[in-house]
């Protein structure tokens, strides 16, 4: 072979431990970065935000065992509600902003829509020349399943057409499949067991990596084109096809998810900041009544420390919702065709690229 394909088995000679498709959610195997998966992006939000909520009612349990606060001064807790209830108003703002941005995807001429209807079915039957099957799903994890079959039968293909090829282009290959069928059976497996709007077809999502497998079909296909028989070549050929149906569901599904999870934000807010809004009211005109009436020194510190949890609630809500969003968001923002994050490469062309510079 020539000089690239030395170049390409150069690193890999080095180390003969198995490899796997490369995670760009994945970095060390530890706790603490299970943890923060969890916190980030497979908790529920609704789990997180009791957490936090949690987390505040025993800060505040502190600081008033600390005489941090005080709740014999009706003065210190008045003060520290009308901070909380002045920082909630602008949530108002936030809810508009959020429906507004939902909302100006969904406005539109005829003609706009009408165009949309021709790109969805033009979308359609090109998974369906690409996959052979017809119709194909509607629901969005269906869709995605299918078109990972396809791309995994197609990858087996590619191995077996290739079978007696040249050795450098039978074990890049060869080694292609062992790094992809494992993401590519777990991928599967998921699909077919969630439906969409649930958090596990996003980490599918998420997880995939295809600029990074397009990127691998690439290189075997530029390093290997004197030796590729008519039959590879087309099964090459046929997996950049399907990898750009795959990354372009990918983005799409990830859209209206977002959408979707946007839209929950604005209802929860509003569902939890109106009530907050009317007890942080009614401590602010009333506490000094409840302190006249001398009850249990327990009674006022178990009062006031709620108090700050549920005037808090409404930001633990807005944190832990857009924890996700932003984190879907920043992990998929280079998702571009071949183009792939340093991050996400695996180690050995990482460690090449920075001895290389």
């Amino acid at each position: 072979m020539g000089e690239e394909s030395t170049q390409r088995h150069e690193v890999a000679d080095e180390d003969d431990t198995p490899q796997s498709q490369p995670d760009p959610l994945v970095g060390a195997e530890s706790r603490i970065d299970a943890w923060l998966h969890w916190l980030y992006l497979h908790g529920d939000r609704r789990a997180v935000s009791g957490l936090m909520l949690v987390a505040t009612f025993v800060v505040s349990l502190t600081l008033i065992r600390s005489s941090l606060i005080t709740p014999a001064e009706a003065d210190d807790v008045v003060a520290i509600s009308s901070t909380l209830i002045g920082g909630m108003l602008p949530f108002i703002t936030v809810v508009l902003a959020i429906n507004q941005l939902i909302l100006s995807e969904e406005f539109g001429t005829t003609g706009a829509f009408f165009e949309r209807i021709e790109e969805t079915a033009d979308f359609r039957k090109s998974i369906e020349s690409h996959t052979g099957v017809r119709p194909s799903p509607a629901e969005p994890s269906a869709l995605l399943r299918t078109l990972i079959e396809a791309k995994r039968r197609t990858t087996l293909g590619l191995q077996n057409v290739c079978s007696d090829a040249e050795t450098e282009l039978r074990e890049d290959v060869e080694e292609f499949v062992s790094m992809t069928a494992p993401r590519d059976d777990d991928s599967i497996d998921s699909l077919g067991e969630s439906t969409f709007g649930t958090f596990e077809v996003i980490s599918v999502i998420l997880h995939y990596n295809d600029p990074w497998q397009l990127q691998e079909v690439r290189k075997i296909r530029e390093y290997h084109r004197f030796d590729l028989s008519a039959a590879a070549d087309d099964q090459l050929e046929r997996l950049e096809e399907l990898l750009g149906d795959i990354h372009v569901a990918r983005q799409y599904f990830k859209t209206v998810y977002m959408q979707q999870e946007l839209a929950d934000l604005s209802k929860i807010l509003l569902y939890v900041g109106f009530p907050t809004l009317l007890a942080g009211a009614f401590i602010v005109l009333s506490y000094g009544n409840l302190l006249a009436l001398e009850l249990h020194p327990y009674v006022y510190v178990v009062v006031v420390a709620a108090t700050i949890t549920a005037l808090f609630s409404p930001f633990a809500v807005l944190l832990a919702y857009v924890l996700r969003i932003a984190t879907i968001a920043r992990r998929t923002a280079a998702d571009f065709g071949p183009f792939v994050l340093q991050q996400q490469l695996p180690r050995e062309e990482v460690e090449t690229s920075d001895a290389g510079d």
